[in-house]
Order: C-alpha cells, then structure tokens, then sequence
C-alpha cells in the first residue's frame, strides 16, 4: 500500500482454538472521496474456487510427487500452444508461475464471447497468443491450472470431488449458467 499499487486490504485470521483476529489497513475507496478500510467491508470473493480447490488440490499433487511444480505446464497440458512450439513461451510456463500469477497474462479475457462450449473453450484457451503483460492477477492462469487438473486426474474439474461435501454449480445445457449455487449439504 506504501507503494500505491493497493488502497487498502483486510486479513483475517482463525486461530486453532477458534478465535479470530482481523486487522484492516488502508482505503476501501479513494475516489470520488476516501473511505478508510474498515474490518467490516465485504468483497467480492470471486474466483473462490482458485483459492479453495484448485490451489490445493495442484499443490496436493505436487506433495505426493505426481507433479514437479517448477517444470513447465506442456508436462501437464502438450497441447498448450502446439502449433507455435518454438515461439510461443506459454510453453514455458510453470505451475508456480501460473499459482503466482508471474505468467503475465491479461487479468481478465472475454473468453464467454468465443460460445458456450466448452471444448472449443479450451481449445481456445489453449492455442491463443497471449499478448505479454507485467506481472499481476490473471483469470487465465487458473484456466491453466483447471485444464491441468483435467488432464492430471482424467475427467473434467465439474466432476471432481471438491471435498467438504461442496458441490460445483449444476449447468442447464441449454444456456450454460448455473441454475443452482455450489452448496453444502445437498
């Protein structure tokens, strides 16, 4: 925050006995007045499942050895840029580096505008030239990482077991988008 690339920020804490500690530094808003950072903002947890499931379960695999998360991802995913194989440095990309947003991918894509199925996603995903960024959050560097899981465990991330008794939205084939929320218990 002292280097203004972040206002503000809100960390939390749950200790092993349960109790929990939070502190908030900086500004919630700087414009069109600031607004100081308060332990009782909410944010958008988007991207969520990156953080609960995707991260762990490829760091996981690394753990139990099935993965080296400093090889390049082609390890994971040979497809990745498979026609420009001496050109494109998607191929050089690690897990780590995708996990650490060091990849420097475009934060965000309007990939959904390409059609709703989700072969042709990929596909997409995987053979597109990627324009070269600084460093910073990226949607598609856990687009990556879904796809590696995929090719790691042999079947699509919807049909993984998420653990916690979550479950992953159910899709209508007729408009791809959930018509129920991830949920426990059901």
């Amino acid at each position: 925050m002292t280097s203004g690339s972040m206002s503000g920020g809100v960390l939390g804490f749950i200790l092993q006995d349960g109790s929990r500690i939070t502190r908030a530094t900086g500004h919630a808003q700087l414009v069109p007045e600031p607004r100081p950072m308060t332990e009782d903002i909410w944010f958008d947890l988007a991207s969520v499942s990156n953080v609960i499931f995707a991260t762990e379960r490829i760091l996981s695999h690394a753990r139990n050895g099935r993965i080296d998360h400093d090889a390049p991802l082609v390890t994971l995913i040979p497809d990745l840029h498979l026609y420009h194989p001496d050109t494109a440095r998607e191929q050089q990309f690690t897990v780590r580096q995708c996990l650490g947003y060091q990849t420097g991918l475009l934060p965000v894509f309007p990939i959904y505008t390409y059609g709703s199925d989700p072969d042709r996603l990929r596909a997409f995903v995987l053979q597109h030239e990627w324009p070269r960024r600084s460093a910073a959050y990226s949607c598609i560097n856990f687009i990556l990482i879904g796809i590696g899981l995929e090719r790691l465990e042999g079947c699509r991330i919807r049909n993984m077991d998420l653990g916690l008794d979550l479950h992953f939205p159910v899709m209508s084939t007729s408009r791809r988008r959930p018509n129920t929320a991830i949920s426990a218990g059901g």
